[in-house]
């Protein structure tokens, strides 16, 4: 019979190493380190808590088979085990004692685990065992506080360590990038070149991080410059070939990062077209990033979020559910970025049964808690935009208080303040309030619409009035406009120009065709004139001051006098955009465009409208231009 040894180094499947164990068990062999540990490093990278326990039989396990596990489990889903291995390797009979390789692997579950204090003990052991000198747990170290985001102590670490290498250096550059000191990493890579440490792929590619943090392109190209010094030619490292057209794509450089790309001869990664891909769309140049997206040899998933973003990114929300459709065909499953992409694209098209269908098709899905909480709020905001608020509220009735945010509540507060719902809006901000959550810039701006929309003059003042006195929150535009709608609508027209007029910053169009709206409404022609006039030095080309202003003169008798300004747009050639909207029917999407003929349905909706205009007309239901 062959020796159990030549059927170990044979053994190439878990039920060959199932039967050579129980051959050990048979022959006595069980508890030999020397025999079981090939068993335990095989069932290691798959069937970790077997190697465990091959481990637990063996009497007086060395260091070499104590540190194997605990590096194992460091990298395992289940970290803890690794500090139970410690603790067993500590009171041990007689105790095993840790050198420099045991203590990085500790830190390393610490950090995963985010126990800083359990990682501070470790911590006095390095120092008891006579190890704070090494490279090793000092590297170790500095990556444990990079993880916890504290970058303080990582540099005073770095900057108290008697021993660096590359490594070293490599984290520092890495952590402080994270940490959103980019121009830091760029001293400390200067520190090491003044220190003659080698450079190796890995600080290259930190520095074209830090690059792209800073949207740098000139230390890129040095960086870019210095890749080729090193290391001679980029086109074979994958890894260099992706930091480098991100670096250049987030910079802006699009056309380098594309010659980049191009110059690997095939050999780019599917990161650096993304990245491409992504840098287009981003630059609403989505005619370029499709092409670019088509040309591509192999698409992964985050190829295909890429482009949905980049879709809905620049308006084109059509084109991204279409994509996400076909993404679906291909039996890949997105990612919850692509699925909260198109739940936006549904919102703004009215999509509410393809939201209905994405909502139901991932809901529960196995994505992180952060990542749940962003397709929760898209949910809720798709349901209230496609106009099913009932639905909305209740999603957001049915999501626990520990996953309720404030961008959530901020998404059922613009619902209810579109449907109208002003009242129950302001009883939905006290409960926010009374969770503890802090309201931000967005909450107000929805308060103060919903307000607006129900004419609760003075919730609205009363809210406005304590964004920064009681919430700290400094009002904007948005706000001002808000507030200036608000006024309008309840036809306080003096006090919503007053409130213009002592604004701390210059009343934009959005803020002047507000205010002209209500004048319209309310038929004051003097404040109309004026916004008009203010209109139209803002956006002397754009055709809806002219029309607002005609309106008012036309509902005041003035028909001369409209009639004039209505030349006035002639004459001047201004064209106002034609209006469009979408219709879902049967799951399908139609646009349909003001004065365009060219839908199939197009006569059929015409004499719909037409009958439905009579039919108001018959009630008594004034039409208004």
């Amino acid at each position: 019979m062959r020796s159990l040894k030549a059927l170990l180094a044979s053994c190439k499947t878990i039920h060959q190493a199932l039967q050579i164990q129980a051959q050990a068990v048979v022959r006595g062999r069980h508890r030999d380190p020397f025999l079981m540990f090939p068993l335990i490093s095989f069932f290691a990278t798959n069937h970790l808590h077997h190697s465990h326990l091959l481990f637990s039989q063996i009497p007086n396990p060395d260091l070499f088979l104590f540190n194997f596990l605990i590096r194992a489990f460091s990298l395992s889903e289940t970290p803890h085990y690794a500090l139970s291995l410690f603790r067993s390797m500590l009171s041990s009979s007689p105790p095993v004692s840790p050198d420099s390789f045991t203590f990085p692997f500790l830190l390393k579950s610490s950090a995963k685990l985010s126990l800083p204090k359990l990682a501070l003990q470790i911590y006095s052991h390095v120092i008891r065992s006579g190890f704070e000198s090494s490279v090793f747990v000092v590297n170790a170290l500095l990556q444990f506080y990079f993880v916890l985001r504290d970058a303080p102590n990582a540099c005073k670490m770095f900057d108290e360590s008697p021993v660096r290498d590359c490594v070293s250096y490599n984290t520092m550059i890495n952590g402080l990038v994270r940490a959103g000191r980019a121009d830091c990493s760029l001293k400390v890579f200067g520190e090491m070149r003044g220190n003659r440490v080698e450079v190796d792929e890995y600080t290259l590619v930190a520095l074209l991080s830090a690059c792209s943090s800073l949207e740098d392109s000139r230390t890129g190209r040095v960086v870019h410059g210095l890749v080729y010094r090193i290391l001679g030619c980029v086109n074979e490292n994958e890894l260099l070939m992706n930091a480098l057209v991100d670096m250049y794509a987030k910079c802006g450089c699009l056309e380098v990062a594309e010659r980049v790309v191009r110059c690997g001869h095939g050999k780019s990664g599917v990161a650096a077209w993304t990245s491409l891909v992504s840098a287009y769309a981003m630059r609403r140049e989505v005619e370029v990033a499709r092409r670019l997206f088509d040309q591509m040899g192999e698409r992964d998933v985050v190829s295909w979020t890429a482009m949905i973003s980049g879709y809905c990114h620049s308006g084109y929300f059509q084109e991204a559910l279409e994509l996400f459709v076909m993404l679906e065909g291909l039996g890949t499953e997105p990612d919850e970025v692509a699925v909260v992409a198109a739940l936006a694209a549904c919102a703004r098209l009215g999509g509410l049964e393809l939201g209905r269908r994405i909502h139901h098709k991932y809901d529960g899905g196995s994505w992180q808690r952060g990542t749940l909480r962003g397709f929760t709020c898209a949910v809720v905001d798709m349901y209230a935009k496609c106009g099913s608020i009932d639905t909305a509220l209740d999603v957001f009735r049915r999501t626990s208080d520990d996953m309720r945010t404030t961008f959530l509540y901020n998404s059922i507060l613009s619902g209810l303040a579109h449907h109208g719902l002003g009242e129950h809006a302001m009883a939905v901000f006290e409960e926010m309030r009374l969770l503890g959550l802090k309201p931000d810039e967005v909450t107000f701006v929805a308060l103060l619409c919903a307000c607006g929309h129900n004419g609760l003059v003075d919730d609205g003042k009363r809210l406005f009035e304590s964004m920064l006195s009681v919430h700290g929150v400094i009002p904007h535009t948005q706000h001002y406009g808000c507030m200036v709608d608000l006024l309008g609508r309840a036809g306080r027209l003096d006090e919503a120009y007053c409130l213009i007029q002592n604004m701390p910053f210059k009343a934009n169009a959005v803020i002047w065709r507000s205010l002209l709206s209500a004048s319209k409404i309310h038929g004051d022609v003097a404040l109309a004139r004026l916004a008009s006039h203010e209109l139209l030095a803002m956006e002397h080309d754009h055709g809806a001051p002219y029309v607002m202003l005609s309106n008012v003169l036309t509902l005041v008798g003035k028909h001369d006098e409209a009639a004039s300004v209505r030349k006035a747009i002639d004459d001047v050639g201004i064209q106002k955009p034609p209006g469009w909207s979408y219709v879902e029917i049967n799951g399908a999407l139609h646009k349909f465009l003001a004065g365009d003929t060219s839908h199939p349905e197009a006569k059929a909706t015409e004499l719909m409208l037409w009958n439905i205009d009579m039919g108001l007309k018959t009630t008594g239901h004034v039409i208004s231009e």
